[in-house]
């Protein structure tokens, strides 16, 4: 929250205005409204008065116009070059706003007339940071822990900033220092180092059950092949929230691979309920239930991918195999001919069969 400055003790050098004083009464009060009020008729009535000026900022920064709010603290510097309080708020308010390159000049020069003042420090630190200069950044943040070395915020900002700058020991011990090793465990994962991410995000979950590390931990699992791993996960995961889409399809593709058709079939028939407009649920059910020889289920499912407009080369040529092979001539020879029309050489062994095939159901059914 900005600070509310009494202008007398602040500033003390302008007489006050019955407006002003009444502004300021409602503004400590929270009367936010009442105290824009008060502070715009004192500004009318001399707008050279620039502790009015601050405090209509503030007032309007209470109010959320924070554009408003902007524009007169800028307008109280150009009154007043170099109030700290006025450097501070505007800073404070650019960095709201993510106008990081803007507060940092504000930042810096409410830090430099005040060292001590943890939020000036703390705000220009992490502007610093999310302009990618690290660097600097770097000794804003040890200043602020010197300051108070409890500052969890300054200790997880510091740790981002050792990451950035590749120096990940040292952003470990931050991390820990900040209770924030999951997001450190998220770092280890966005580079692939896998050996380090894993044993961190097992370490959270033992600590609490959380479904967002579950799934994390059982993506980590997937990329270093530990399979039923990640399928033990995911089922206590499922057993928690049994209406989770992704899970649901993760664990169907899980068993496909295991060559458990039916169970894999149930689980992404269960997905496509949860997701009816899912093209690629009902595609893996169709495969499935192609797998298993349930050709009725299995067009359906195909005419679902064809009716939310996600059908491929692949999708016609499984619809030809089954048309096929519950000797639909006609039907077959169409969808073959449909699958080589779109397939343009995307699949040439499939293309092979498709022509082989259509070729003898030609003669079929010229006989017919």
């Amino acid at each position: 929250m900005l600070m509310v400055t009494s202008a007398a003790l602040a500033f003390g050098l302008l007489a006050q205005s019955e407006a002003e004083l009444a502004g300021r009464k409602a503004l400590d009060a929270g009367r936010f409204e009442e105290a824009e009020k008060q502070f715009a008729a004192a500004v009318a009535a001399d707008p050279k008065d620039y502790t009015a000026l601050f405090h209509l900022a503030l007032a309007r920064t209470f109010l959320n116009k924070d554009a408003e709010a902007m524009a007169l603290f800028e307008k109280v510097l150009t009154l007043r070059p170099g109030l700290r309080e006025a450097h501070l708020n505007l800073g404070l308010l650019l960095h709201r706003h993510r106008q990081f390159a803007a507060a940092v000049r504000h930042l810096e020069e409410a830090a430099r007339q005040q060292p001590r003042d943890e939020r000036a420090q703390y705000h220009l630190a992490e502007s610093l940071r999310e302009l990618d200069r690290c660097a600097e950044a770097e000794p804003v943040y040890r200043q602020l822990l010197t300051l108070d070395s409890s500052l969890v915020a300054a200790q997880l900002g510091l740790a981002r900033c050792l990451l950035r700058l590749d120096r990940w020991e040292e952003a470990t011990l931050w991390f820990a220092q900040a209770g924030q090793q999951l997001e450190l465990a998220q770092a280890y994962e966005e580079r692939r180092q896998w050996e380090k991410a894993i044993p961190l995000y097992e370490a959270a979950l033992a600590q609490a059950p959380d479904f967002a590390v579950a799934t994390r931990l059982a993506g980590a699992y997937l990329e270093t092949g530990q399979r039923d791993k990640a399928q033990a996960l995911i089922r206590r995961a499922l057993a928690a929230r049994p209406d989770d889409f992704d899970l649901r399809l993760t664990l169907g593709r899980l068993l496909r691979d295991e060559r458990k058709f039916a169970d894999a079939a149930e689980e992404f028939a269960r997905a496509a309920q949860l997701q009816p407009e899912s093209a690629a649920a009902w595609s893996e059910l169709a495969g499935m239930l192609i797998s298993l020889n349930n050709d009725t289920q299995a067009l359906a499912a195909l005419d679902r991918v064809r009716a939310l407009g996600a059908e491929t080369p692949g999708h016609l040529f499984f619809r030809a195999v089954v048309l096929d092979r519950n000797r639909q001539v006609k039907a077959a020879l169409a969808a073959y001919q449909a699958f080589l029309a779109a397939s343009r050489g995307q699949y040439p062994e499939e293309e092979f069969k498709a022509r082989q095939r259509a070729r003898i159901l030609e003669r079929e059914a010229a006989k017919r």
